[in-house]
C-alpha cells in the first residue's frame, strides 16, 4: 500500500518539476514501473481528485500537471497516517495532557499504557520532560506513581502553546474545513465567532499570525477550564497593572466582553485575570483598519523606530526614505514592544524562506535589534520578530522603480506575513506590476467597489467566485512554475489592451 502511495508522490514531484508535457516513456523510465502501470497511476490519482484531472494528457504531447489543482491538491491532503510515535512524539503528548490537567496529578500508568514502554524509557522520560518544562520555569513532580506539572498559570498555557506545535501551524481560515486538526468543533465555531466579534467592535482587521495566538490562548482558556476548576490557577494581576488596563477604554472592554461569553458558553465563572490575559495578546497584535494605524507614538516606540531606520541605513549601505517607512515601521514596533513586555512569542511560519530570501536584510536586522535591546534595555528579541521586521526593509530595496502599468492586488488568507512577502518577491521580479495593496480573501465582496481601476489578483486560496478581472493562483513561496504562469499572464494582458 505504502508504495503505491510513494509512487503516486513521486509521478506528482516529477511532474511538478518539469514545465511542459512528459511522455508517457520518460514516466515509464523514472518510476521504473510498466506502461500499463503509469496509465493505472494517472487514472488513480485524477480519480482521488474529484473537482478535475490534477494530470491533465494531450495526445501526441503526453502529460502535464494542472498547476492551480496541484496547489489547493497539496493543500486538502494533509491526510494524517497511522503510524508509532516517535520518543519525542510521545513525550510531547505526555506533557500535553500533564500540562491541561495541571495542577491535578495523572497516574503514570494511564499516561504510559498506550506507549508499551518500560519503566527505564519511562525514568528517561521523565528526566527529559522535566528538563524542558524548566525552559517554562514548571516543575515535573512524581508522587505515589503519579505526575503533575506544578507552575503558574501564563507559564502552564506557554507551554502547551509551544509543546502542542499544530498551534503555530492553523490556518484561521482552514479550521472549520479541516478535520485532521482534531479541534473540538463546536470550541472552534465559538472561538471564530469571538474573533469576529472582536474585529467587528474595534472597525479592523486582526491578521495572521496575531489571529492564530488569540485562537490558541482562547482555545487552551476552554481546554484548561474543563478539566481544571479556575480557583486552582494561582496567578494574581496586581491592582497597577489591572487599573492600567481599564484606563484603555478601546481593548478593555472588548476583553471583559469575549471573556464574559466564554463564561456563559463553559456556564461557570472565570476569575479578573482572564481579562488580562487576553488584553495581553489584544494589545500585542497587529491590526489592519481603522485602529490599526496611527501617527501617535509614545517616546520608545519612536526612538525605538528610528534606531531601526538609522542601523538599517548604514547596513544596506541605501538612503532610506523615513517618511516612507516610518508609520508603518512604527506601527508594527508599538504592539511588538508589548508582547516582548509580556513575553508573547508570535510564530514566524515564513522565517526560513525570509531568512534565505533575504539573507544580507535578515542578519543586518538581527544585528541591529541586539543594539536595540541593549540601548532600551529591552528582552532578547527574537528571530521570528526579526523576520517581520526584515519585511519592513525588504520593500525599501523594491521602491522607487518607474511607474508600473499593471494594477496588481495580492490576496491572501493568512495575512500580513504572506501578503508581503509574495508582495516583496513579485515587485522584485515583475518591475512592470504595481502593487496597490495587499487583501484578505474574506473581504472580496469590497474589494470591486475600492479597487476598481485593478487589472489582475494574485491569490494563494482559490476563489470559489467569479472575478471581472485577471487572476492567478500562486503558492505563498512564488516558485518558478509560478513565475512563467504569472510571465504568461502578464502577456496575456498587454496582448488584450
Amino acid at each position: 500500500m505504502s508504495s503505491k502511495k510513494n509512487r503516486e508522490q513521486h509521478l506528482l514531484l516529477f511532474l511538478s518539476k518539469n514545465q511542459g508535457y512528459v511522455t508517457s516513456q520518460e514516466l515509464v523510465k523514472e518510476l521504473n514501473v510498466s506502461q500499463k502501470t503509469v496509465y493505472r497511476l494517472i487514472r488513480k490519482v485524477n480519480d482521488e481528485y474529484m473537482e478535475s484531472p490534477l494530470i491533465i494528457s494531450e495526445r501526441g504531447r503526453g502529460y502535464r500537471l494542472d498547476y492551480e489543482n496541484f496547489i489547493n491538491y497539496q493543500k486538502s491532503n494533509n491526510k494524517s497516517q497511522e503510524k508509532q510515535f516517535s520518543p519525542d512524539e510521545r513525550r510531547k503528548r505526555i506533557m500535553e495532557e500533564l500540562l491541561l490537567s495541571s495542577p491535578k496529578p495523572i497516574n503514570i500508568y494511564n499516561l504510559f499504557s498506550n506507549y508499551y514502554v518500560g519503566d527505564s524509557v519511562i525514568f528517561k522520560d521523565e528526566q527529559l520532560m522535566s528538563d524542558e518544562l524548566k525552559k517554562y520555569n514548571l516543575v515535573l513532580e512524581r508522587k505515589d506513581r503519579k505526575l503533575a506539572i506544578l507552575g503558574e498559570e501564563a507559564d502552564i498555557r506557554k507551554a502547551i502553546k509551544n509543546v502542542n506545535e499544530i498551534f503555530n501551524t492553523i490556518d484561521i481560515d482552514d479550521l472549520k474545513r479541516n478535520q485532521e486538526l482534531n479541534f473540538n468543533k463546536h470550541d472552534v465555531l465559538f472561538i471564530l465567532g469571538q474573533i469576529r466579534d472582536i474585529e467587528k467592535d474595534l472597525d479592523i482587521t486582526i491578521p495572521y499570525p496575531y489571529n492564530v495566538n488569540i485562537f490558541s490562548h482562547l482555545y487552551i482558556l476552554l481546554s484548561r477550564t474543563r478539566k481544571v476548576p479556575s480557583l486552582l490557577f494561582p496567578d494574581k494581576v496586581s491592582v497597577e497593572e489591572m487599573e492600567s488596563m481599564k484606563r484603555d477604554y478601546i481593548l478593555y472592554p472588548v476583553a471583559k466582553a469575549v471573556v464574559n461569553n466564554i463564561e456563559k458558553y463553559l456556564n461557570s465563572t472565570l476569575p479578573d485575570i482572564e481579562i488580562w490575559f487576553l488584553y495581553q495578546y489584544l494589545v500585542s497584535s497587529r491590526m489592519q483598519g481603522s485602529l490599526a494605524k496611527t501617527s501617535t507614538f509614545s517616546k520608545e516606540v519612536i526612538q525605538v523606530t528610528q534606531a531601526y531606520i538609522e542601523g538599517m541605513r548604514i547596513h544596506l549601505g541605501i538612503d532610506i526614505d523615513s517618511q516612507s517607512i516610518f508609520t508603518d515601521l512604527a506601527n508594527h514596533i508599538k504592539p511588538m514592544l508589548n508582547r516582548l513586555d509580556y513575553k508573547i512569542r508570535t510564530k514566524n511560519s515564513l522565517l526560513s524562506q525570509i531568512k534565505v530570501t533575504y539573507e544580507d536584510v535578515f542578519w543586518g536586522v538581527t544585528s541591529v535589534s541586539e543594539f536595540v535591546s541593549k540601548k532600551f534595555n529591552l528582552p532578547e528579541i527574537n528571530e521570528d520578530e526579526n523576520g517581520f521586521i526584515t519585511l519592513y526593509f525588504a520593500k525599501v530595496i523594491v521602491t522607487g522603480q518607474h511607474q508600473r502599468p499593471i494594477k496588481t492586488l495580492i490576496m491572501c488568507t493568512t495575512g500580513i506575513g504572506t501578503s508581503e512577502l509574495l508582495k516583496a518577491k513579485v515587485s522584485r521580479k515583475f518591475p512592470e506590476l504595481e502593487i496597490v495593496d495587499v487583501v484578505a480573501s474574506q473581504n472580496m465582496k469590497t474589494f470591486k467597489e475600492k479597487y476598481s481601476d485593478a487589472e489582475l489578483i494574485l491569490s494563494t486560496v482559490h476563489i470559489k467566485d467569479e472575478v471581472p478581472i485577471h487572476f492567478l493562483l500562486v503558492s505563498a513561496l512564488f516558485s518558478i512554475d509560478d513565475q512563467k504562469r504569472l510571465q504568461r499572464k502578464i502577456e496575456e494582458i498587454y496582448h488584450g489592451k
